[in-house]
């Protein structure tokens, strides 16, 4: 089978095609291609039959583009999570059998929606909404926010500007509702923007970069204050807030030599075990090298960072225990254009050292954060990488999976319709039977004739969420980069210890008006549902519906929505479940 490699547009429309290959050229942010391109004849790889199930309804084949993937969350009251994604201008939502979701798509109007949407609750009724934003020029772009049945948020949306990447959601004064973290591209500068769930502007903010957005924020602790700090990239530099907007000491952290950030998100991590997280990113050199840089919150450099990689980094780093020896590893992949797979799939421990077996040599501009779990129930870590080649004819794309020592895993490639560059799949498990599926799109066509044929598949293996490190783009659905280790659990307060067992305790104060606190405990990392019903069962608020990490955890559940009576809340994680009653009186 021939194949060619294709770029799909992205951020900017800033692409070329090459008539006599079909190669399409993504460039960098600032519309810079690599230097290293190689335009050549197209070479022969073989790829397995497609081996995982795809659930009835899929694949889903909508006209239009979309980056950053899909997510999974419930939007109804039924035990089962959806699929959300933006494609074009619409904002898609289907149940498991390829149904639409009640009150979907969204149709935003003329505007190109960027990244993927992020789900959390911004307004502090006790119920997720649906966030997204959208460029058009640089003046037009809007934030949206939707609730479950397809209706707008009051206040939203929001004229903005040019909006690129993914937003993301953080609750950064606890008080249970979540801010929505956004960048803004100007003709040649940026800034950053913080809004709360009413619409209007968070205090402090915006804030100036001194060149155009790169990615995504990440938004997490990072000095050790229990305070969430705001993680963003310019063209040239990083930036470190603190919530109210204050520069951190040591930042902007200005990029080494001729090394520029694009579309590589930041990640956090506690990388030695001192309870302190660093940023973890990578950045494109423009000579064609790529670089992985691990920064302090002084901004200092960690030892034995930065790592070069022999084509530019478009992936924001993926961060886990991949070899099992307790020592955080990062993985990226590199990509360039070229008529020949001469990428690879990179493995360091943090202290810079390479894993055994990495990296894999030969393969085809890895392009998307790269997932991290068990997919094959040998308890040990698996990656999943994007694969962008293009048969001719056929237009057939693939996902990878390796070992955590460099071996393909059994059954792969997953084969779909489409290159898949951009398009994160996730982990997951969509009906809630225990088994573990897979989420996944590729794109056809360019401009009017593109479509995005998102799959859902069966693996026919058993789901375990504590094995699941990275299942969803920038680890969660709301997409703040966070890695959390079991010692390193991020609760209410972002305080870090390891809970002995599961409970469920009971909310205070109680009887409330109109908001309670509930607290819970899980000793290992696990998919975490928690959920308010009324006295006939009815779901009238979900409160958690993620992969949490071992530790305690306390919500604010704000019930100002809710009439006076007696309510249950519940949790399920793994095996466990429990429930308690509380009592609402206006």
């Amino acid at each position: 089978m021939k194949k060619v490699l294709l770029l799909p547009l992205l951020l900017c429309s800033l692409f070329y095609v090459n008539s006599f290959s079909q190669v399409v050229n993504i460039p960098d942010v600032m519309g810079i291609s690599n230097p290293k391109n190689q335009i050549t004849s197209p070479f022969d790889v073989t790829s397995l039959v497609d081996t995982l199930p795809p659930f009835p309804g899929f694949p889903k084949v909508i006209a239009g583009t979309t980056f950053e993937g899909a997510i999974y969350c419930n939007m109804d009251s039924d035990p089962d999570l959806e699929i959300v994604i933006n494609i074009n201008t619409t904002i898609q939502a289907f149940n498991k059998d390829g149904s639409n979701v009640a009150g979907w798509p969204v149709n935003v109007g003329t505007q190109p929606l960027q990244g993927a949407p992020a789900f959390g609750d911004i307004d502090g009724d006790g119920l997720e909404e649906i966030v997204c934003v959208s460029t058009l020029g640089s003046t037009q772009g809007r934030i949206y926010a939707y609730k479950k049945n397809g209706t707008a948020v009051t206040g939203f949306p929001i004229t903005h500007g040019y909006s690129a990447r993914t937003p993301v959601l953080a609750d950064l004064n606890n008080d249970g509702k979540l801010e929505i973290i956004v960048n803004k591209r100007l003709s040649s500068a940026g800034e950053v923007w913080v809004y709360k769930g009413d619409g209007t502007v968070y205090s402090g903010w915006p804030k100036p970069i001194n060149h155009v957005p790169a990615s995504s924020s990440a938004v997490g602790d990072i000095t050790g204050d229990g305070i969430p700090e705001i993680i963003a990239e310019s063209y040239t530099s990083l930036y470190a807030w603190d919530r109210d907007g204050n520069l951190l000491n040591g930042f902007p952290f200005v990029l080494p030599g001729d090394y520029k950030n694009s579309y590589s998100s930041p990640v956090l991590a506690d990388v030695n075990n001192d309870n302190i997280r660093e940023i973890i990113f990578g950045s494109q050199s423009q000579s064609g090298t790529g670089c992985v840089h691990i920064v302090r919150n002084d901004g200092t450099v960690y030892p034995n960072w930065p790592k070069i990689t022999d084509n530019w980094v478009y992936t924001a780093p993926a961060v886990g225990l991949i070899n099992n020896d307790n020592v955080l590893d990062i993985a990226v992949g590199d990509q360039v254009l070229s008529g020949t797979p001469i990428d690879k799939l990179y493995c360091w421990d943090v202290n810079g050292n390479s894993l055994a077996g990495f990296p894999v040599n030969t393969l085809n501009a890895i392009n998307s954060q790269i997932l991290i779990g068990d997919i094959d129930n040998d308890n040990n870590m698996e990656l999943i990488i994007d694969d962008n080649t293009r048969s001719d004819p056929g237009e057939r794309g693939q996902y990878l999976a390796y070992n955590h020592d460099g071996t393909p895993v059994s059954g792969w490639p997953i084969q779909l319709n489409g290159w898949t560059m951009f398009n994160v799949p996730c982990l997951t498990d969509i009906d809630r039977n225990g088994i573990l599926d897979i989420i996944g799109s590729g794109q056809t066509g360019f401009g009017a004739t593109a479509n995005i044929n998102l799959y859902l598949w069966n693996t026919g293996k058993n789901y375990n969420a504590s094995k699941i490190v990275l299942p969803v783009f920038q680890y969660n659905v709301r997409h703040d980069g966070v890695y959390n280790k079991p010692s390193l659990v991020s609760t209410g307060n972002n305080g870090s210890f390891v809970t002995k067992g599961f409970e469920l305790k009971q909310n205070y104060p109680n009887p409330f008006n109109p908001s309670t606190t509930i607290n819970y405990s899980i000793p290992k990392p696990e998919f975490v549902k928690l959920c308010v019903y009324d006295l006939l069962g009815k779901e009238v608020a979900s409160l958690v519906n993620e992969i949490k990490g071992a530790g305690s955890y306390e919500f604010n559940f704000n019930a100002l929505n809710l009439s006076s009576g007696i309510y249950v809340y519940k949790i399920s994680a793994g095996d466990f479940s429990a429930s308690k009653q509380m009592i609402l009186i206006k």
